[in-house]
């Protein structure tokens, strides 16, 4: 299994999380404030590098009955972006629940109100997972 990047694409900001070697761990690495698609790219980019990441996961914002949704064109416009600055395979992945699944876990673990950015990386966690769960 290759390591991986996970991404959370937002507008304002975007979360990262890597996964190990054989897939069974996954840890947010924080995540990186989006002023446009190249800075963030740039970033990102420079992440998996970085993370040694030999491929990203990126979450798909589709709507509750699995169509794509009207923000589908934006991550695959940063998609996009990220491909000029990264040679490595993009997975995409259902991003659906996913912010609210991070808030109810921050929450559980008391972790709550969260800091800036934090809901963002466990979302990115969380695309990590399903991704390695074969949740494609």
């Amino acid at each position: 299994m290759p390591r991986l990047l996970g991404v959370d694409y937002g507008r304002k900001r975007i979360g990262l999380a890597v996964s190990d070697e054989l897939g069974i761990s996954t840890r947010a690495i924080g995540f990186v404030p989006r002023s446009d698609d190249v800075q963030a790219a740039t970033v990102v980019a420079e992440m998996a590098r970085r993370e040694r990441a030999e491929a990203i996961v990126i979450g798909l914002p589709l709507h509750a009955n699995g169509d794509a949704g009207g923000n589908v064109r934006w991550v695959r416009a940063f998609t996009a972006e990220l491909a000029k600055r990264c040679a490595l395979p993009v997975h995409e992945v259902d991003e659906r629940y996913s912010s609210s699944e991070a808030e109810e876990q921050l929450r559980e673990e008391g972790n709550w109100p969260a800091p800036k950015g934090a809901v963002d990386a466990r979302c990115a966690v969380i695309l990590l997972r399903r991704y390695l769960n074969g949740e494609r």
